[in-house]
Protein backbone atom coordinates (compact mmCIF):
# COMPACT_ATOMS: atom_id res chain seq x y z
CA UNK A 1 0.00 0.00 0.00
CA UNK A 2 2.74 2.39 1.18
CA UNK A 3 4.36 1.92 -2.77
CA UNK A 4 1.38 2.70 -4.25
CA UNK A 5 0.86 5.79 -2.71
CA UNK A 6 4.65 6.38 -3.28
CA UNK A 7 4.10 6.10 -7.21
CA UNK A 8 1.32 7.97 -7.14
CA UNK A 9 2.87 10.88 -5.34
CA UNK A 10 5.29 10.61 -8.05
CA UNK A 11 3.53 10.51 -11.22
CA UNK A 12 3.76 12.56 -13.90
CA UNK A 13 0.97 13.82 -16.34
CA UNK A 14 1.46 13.75 -19.83
CA UNK A 15 0.31 17.55 -20.15
CA UNK A 16 4.20 18.12 -17.54
CA UNK A 17 5.80 16.16 -19.91
CA UNK A 18 5.07 17.83 -22.77
CA UNK A 19 5.44 21.02 -21.36
CA UNK A 20 9.05 19.84 -20.04
CA UNK A 21 10.11 18.12 -23.65
CA UNK A 22 9.17 21.90 -25.11
CA UNK A 23 11.08 23.55 -22.45
CA UNK A 24 14.18 20.81 -23.28
CA UNK A 25 13.81 21.60 -27.31
CA UNK A 26 14.87 25.66 -26.35
CA UNK A 27 17.90 24.32 -24.17
CA UNK A 28 18.80 21.63 -27.49
CA UNK A 29 18.42 24.91 -29.54
CA UNK A 30 20.38 26.53 -27.37
CA UNK A 31 23.18 24.41 -27.60
CA UNK A 32 22.90 23.86 -31.05
CA UNK A 33 22.78 27.76 -31.62
CA UNK A 34 25.85 28.16 -29.35
CA UNK A 35 28.39 25.58 -30.60
CA UNK A 36 27.66 27.18 -34.24
CA UNK A 37 28.63 30.79 -33.35
CA UNK A 38 30.42 29.92 -30.90
CA UNK A 39 28.52 32.77 -28.95
CA UNK A 40 26.25 32.19 -25.71
CA UNK A 41 23.13 34.41 -26.45
CA UNK A 42 19.75 33.90 -25.06
CA UNK A 43 20.29 32.55 -21.03
CA UNK A 44 18.17 35.53 -20.54
CA UNK A 45 15.28 33.25 -22.29
CA UNK A 46 15.97 30.05 -20.14
CA UNK A 47 16.05 32.15 -16.77
CA UNK A 48 12.45 33.43 -17.62
CA UNK A 49 11.60 29.85 -18.99
CA UNK A 50 12.50 28.48 -15.52
CA UNK A 51 10.71 31.18 -14.03
CA UNK A 52 7.68 30.30 -16.12
CA UNK A 53 7.50 27.28 -13.98
CA UNK A 54 7.19 28.40 -10.83
CA UNK A 55 3.21 29.35 -11.10
CA UNK A 56 3.07 25.64 -12.14
CA UNK A 57 4.96 24.21 -9.59
CA UNK A 58 2.97 25.75 -7.16
CA UNK A 59 -0.67 25.02 -8.95
CA UNK A 60 0.07 21.01 -8.94
CA UNK A 61 1.42 21.53 -5.25
CA UNK A 62 -2.51 23.25 -4.79
CA UNK A 63 -3.97 20.18 -6.21
CA UNK A 64 -1.69 18.19 -4.53
CA UNK A 65 -2.18 19.42 -1.71
CA UNK A 66 -6.35 19.57 -2.21
CA UNK A 67 -6.26 15.89 -3.43
CA UNK A 68 -4.99 14.51 -0.56
CA UNK A 69 -7.08 12.24 2.62
CA UNK A 70 -5.03 13.57 4.95
CA UNK A 71 -7.54 16.42 6.76
CA UNK A 72 -5.39 18.72 9.01
CA UNK A 73 -6.04 22.53 10.46
CA UNK A 74 -3.46 24.01 8.23
CA UNK A 75 -4.27 21.98 4.94
CA UNK A 76 -6.41 24.85 3.78
CA UNK A 77 -3.67 27.40 4.66
CA UNK A 78 -1.33 25.74 2.71
CA UNK A 79 -3.48 26.03 -0.48
CA UNK A 80 -4.29 29.30 0.28
CA UNK A 81 -0.81 30.11 0.63
CA UNK A 82 0.20 28.19 -2.62
CA UNK A 83 -2.89 29.67 -4.56
CA UNK A 84 -1.30 32.91 -3.52
CA UNK A 85 2.49 32.13 -4.86
CA UNK A 86 0.84 30.96 -8.01
CA UNK A 87 -1.13 34.49 -8.71
CA UNK A 88 2.20 36.21 -8.04
CA UNK A 89 4.56 34.45 -10.37
CA UNK A 90 1.76 33.23 -12.88
CA UNK A 91 2.86 36.42 -15.48
CA UNK A 92 6.45 35.02 -15.84
CA UNK A 93 4.70 32.26 -18.01
CA UNK A 94 3.09 34.62 -20.57
CA UNK A 95 5.56 37.51 -20.08
CA UNK A 96 7.94 35.06 -22.97
CA UNK A 97 5.59 36.61 -25.45
CA UNK A 98 7.38 40.12 -25.20
CA UNK A 99 10.58 38.79 -25.26
CA UNK A 100 10.19 38.34 -28.97
CA UNK A 101 10.99 42.66 -29.13
CA UNK A 102 14.82 41.28 -28.12
CA UNK A 103 14.66 39.62 -31.87
CA UNK A 104 15.61 42.91 -33.39
CA UNK A 105 19.09 42.58 -31.35
CA UNK A 106 20.29 39.76 -33.04
CA UNK A 107 22.39 38.74 -36.32
CA UNK A 108 20.49 39.01 -39.81
CA UNK A 109 22.56 36.03 -40.76
CA UNK A 110 21.13 33.76 -38.27
CA UNK A 111 17.92 35.38 -37.17
CA UNK A 112 16.11 32.27 -38.57
CA UNK A 113 17.73 30.12 -35.98
CA UNK A 114 16.90 32.61 -33.56
CA UNK A 115 13.14 33.30 -34.34
CA UNK A 116 12.37 29.58 -33.61
CA UNK A 117 14.09 29.82 -30.59
CA UNK A 118 12.28 32.61 -29.58
CA UNK A 119 9.13 31.17 -30.89
CA UNK A 120 9.90 27.83 -28.74
CA UNK A 121 10.99 29.68 -25.22
CA UNK A 122 7.65 31.86 -26.39
CA UNK A 123 5.35 28.70 -26.67
CA UNK A 124 6.41 27.41 -23.51
CA UNK A 125 5.85 29.16 -21.41
CA UNK A 126 2.50 30.37 -22.44
CA UNK A 127 1.41 26.69 -22.46
CA UNK A 128 3.04 26.37 -19.02
CA UNK A 129 0.93 29.81 -18.06
CA UNK A 130 -2.31 28.28 -18.93
CA UNK A 131 -1.85 25.01 -17.62
CA UNK A 132 -1.21 26.26 -14.15
CA UNK A 133 -3.98 28.33 -14.38
CA UNK A 134 -5.98 24.78 -15.61
CA UNK A 135 -4.85 23.45 -12.49
CA UNK A 136 -5.89 26.03 -10.07
CA UNK A 137 -9.70 25.97 -12.16
CA UNK A 138 -9.31 22.26 -11.06
CA UNK A 139 -8.45 23.42 -7.53
CA UNK A 140 -11.25 25.91 -6.78
CA UNK A 141 -14.03 24.05 -8.05
CA UNK A 142 -13.34 21.66 -5.39
CA UNK A 143 -13.71 24.36 -2.61
CA UNK A 144 -16.25 27.17 -4.61
CA UNK A 145 -18.70 27.15 -7.28
CA UNK A 146 -18.60 27.50 -10.74
CA UNK A 147 -19.33 30.60 -10.85
CA UNK A 148 -17.28 32.04 -7.93
CA UNK A 149 -13.90 30.36 -9.62
CA UNK A 150 -14.94 31.62 -13.19
CA UNK A 151 -14.96 35.13 -11.30
CA UNK A 152 -11.40 34.20 -9.35
CA UNK A 153 -9.84 33.20 -12.44
CA UNK A 154 -11.02 36.23 -14.51
CA UNK A 155 -9.81 38.22 -11.79
CA UNK A 156 -6.22 36.56 -12.25
CA UNK A 157 -6.49 37.16 -16.40
CA UNK A 158 -6.73 40.76 -15.21
CA UNK A 159 -4.22 40.80 -12.35
CA UNK A 160 -1.96 39.15 -14.82
CA UNK A 161 -2.67 41.47 -18.16
CA UNK A 162 -1.24 43.77 -15.50
CA UNK A 163 1.47 42.07 -14.23
CA UNK A 164 2.72 41.57 -18.11
CA UNK A 165 2.43 45.85 -18.31
CA UNK A 166 4.74 46.20 -14.66
CA UNK A 167 7.26 43.22 -15.50
CA UNK A 168 7.70 44.67 -19.36
CA UNK A 169 7.02 48.26 -19.41
CA UNK A 170 7.66 49.63 -15.62
CA UNK A 171 10.31 47.01 -15.18
CA UNK A 172 9.56 44.87 -11.96
CA UNK A 173 9.55 41.59 -11.30
CA UNK A 174 7.51 39.18 -8.62
CA UNK A 175 10.49 39.37 -6.60
CA UNK A 176 9.80 43.12 -5.77
CA UNK A 177 7.31 42.01 -3.87
CA UNK A 178 9.24 41.03 -0.97
CA UNK A 179 12.13 43.37 -1.59
CA UNK A 180 10.25 46.72 -1.79
CA UNK A 181 6.61 46.33 -1.21
CA UNK A 182 5.77 49.60 -0.44
CA UNK A 183 7.28 51.15 -3.71
CA UNK A 184 5.84 48.41 -5.69
CA UNK A 185 2.10 49.04 -4.75
CA UNK A 186 2.52 52.97 -4.67
CA UNK A 187 3.91 52.43 -8.37
CA UNK A 188 1.17 50.69 -9.10
CA UNK A 189 -1.14 52.75 -8.08
CA UNK A 190 0.45 55.38 -10.12
CA UNK A 191 0.50 53.23 -13.30
CA UNK A 192 -3.14 52.79 -13.34
CA UNK A 193 -3.47 56.44 -14.51
CA UNK A 194 -1.29 55.76 -17.03
CA UNK A 195 -3.20 55.38 -20.47
CA UNK A 196 -0.56 53.07 -21.76
CA UNK A 197 -0.64 50.52 -18.63
CA UNK A 198 -4.59 50.12 -18.85
CA UNK A 199 -4.21 49.52 -23.21
CA UNK A 200 -1.70 46.85 -22.06
CA UNK A 201 -3.37 44.98 -19.68
CA UNK A 202 -6.31 45.22 -21.96
CA UNK A 203 -4.67 43.59 -24.67
CA UNK A 204 -2.89 41.06 -22.71
CA UNK A 205 -6.31 40.21 -20.67
CA UNK A 206 -8.16 39.70 -23.92
CA UNK A 207 -5.48 37.07 -25.11
CA UNK A 208 -5.35 35.36 -22.12
CA UNK A 209 -8.98 34.82 -21.84
CA UNK A 210 -9.37 34.12 -25.34
CA UNK A 211 -6.45 31.36 -25.38
CA UNK A 212 -7.63 29.82 -21.78
CA UNK A 213 -11.02 29.56 -23.28
CA UNK A 214 -9.41 27.98 -26.39
CA UNK A 215 -7.67 24.89 -24.31
CA UNK A 216 -10.83 24.30 -22.46
CA UNK A 217 -12.75 23.59 -26.05
CA UNK A 218 -9.76 22.08 -27.76
CA UNK A 219 -8.91 19.49 -24.67
CA UNK A 220 -11.65 17.75 -22.59
CA UNK A 221 -11.65 17.49 -19.14
CA UNK A 222 -9.65 15.33 -17.49
CA UNK A 223 -9.96 16.41 -14.11
CA UNK A 224 -10.36 12.30 -12.65
CA UNK A 225 -7.55 11.35 -14.43
CA UNK A 226 -4.88 14.20 -13.72
CA UNK A 227 -5.76 15.09 -9.59
CA UNK A 228 -3.27 12.26 -8.51
CA UNK A 229 -0.17 13.55 -11.11
CA UNK A 230 1.80 16.39 -11.32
Amino acid sequence: MRSYQIKIFFRISRATLSLALLSALYCLLLIIRALQTEQIRGLFLLWNLFLAWIPLFFALLARRLSSTTMVTRSKPLFILVNLGLWLLFFPNAPYLITDLIHLGEYERHILWFDTVGFFIAALAGICTGLYSLKVIHQVLNQFINNVLAWIVISASIVLSGFGLYLGRVARFNSWDLFTHPLYLFRKSFQELQNPLALQTTLVFTLVLAVLYISLLILIPNCNANLKNAA
